[in-house]
């Protein structure tokens, strides 16, 4: 059986099963392996913009014996996949790239989504909001030295709150209250510029009054 790191793990485990998957930006593919292996999925897939990690994946799949279980497209994103998908995992990298991913992709709505952001956090949840998604599921993952967020979204009503869905995760706090530094470093920054960046600090401001909101919520969850 594969062994995923423990951020990949918990993408799996969002994941869960169903009829059909697939791995967007897959790299070495460990996650539909893992799916294959598990038998979670009737259909199983994997994509990737670039040939050489899809090859990775595909060297991955036949050392264990999955080559023949797993769908492999050269994509970019869901561009180039045919057909459509119960079940979208899209891990490492940016929000804003996963925001350029899912926003073309004309049956994305009717998909169960599962994200684990790098970076971009904020552009990706505010666009779920937006298109009228909610989180369903969400966990924090310490691994190799980092925290990570992955969660899960569908269609709702509702609004997208991943601090309320991260309700009770350990990790919570303390990586609210690290943002909050980064925010406050930031902003001391463009308040010590020569020339102060309106739109970028209102932007920061706006976004610390968020993490605020969101440290005030969750000391009162936690009473």
């Amino acid at each position: 059986m594969i062994r995923l790191s423990p951020r990949l793990a918990a993408v799996a485990a969002l994941a869960g099963s169903g009829g059909s998957v697939i791995d967007v930006g897959t790299d070495h593919g460990y996650v539909p392996v893992w799916f294959v292996e598990n038998g979670l999925f009737r259909r199983v897939a994997a994509s990737d913009i670039n040939a050489a990690p899809l090859e990775r994946a595909k060297s991955t799949a036949r050392e264990r014996d999955a080559l023949d279980k797993i769908d492999f497209y050269l994509s970019d994103g869901l561009k180039a996949v045919p057909g459509r998908f119960e079940t979208v995992v899209i891990a490492g990298m940016g929000g804003e790239t996963m925001v350029d991913i899912i926003s073309p992709c004309p049956w994305i709505g009717q998909a169960r989504l599962i994200f684990q952001p790098q970076s971009k956090l904020a552009e990706l949840t505010s666009w779920l909001d937006g298109a009228g998604f909610v989180c369903q599921e969400a966990v924090l993952v310490e691994d190799a030295g980092k925290v990570y967020v992955a969660f899960r979204a569908k269609k709702g009503e509702g609004g997208f709150d991943l601090p309320r869905a991260l309700t009770g995760d350990p990790l919570l706090p303390g990586c609210l209250e690290r943002e909050r530094a980064r925010l406050d470093r930031a902003l001391a920054g463009l308040r010590r510029g020569a020339r102060e960046d309106s739109a970028a600090y209102e932007k920061l401001a706006h976004r610390q009054e968020l993490v605020e909101n969101a440290i005030r919520e969750v000391s009162t969850w936690q009473r």
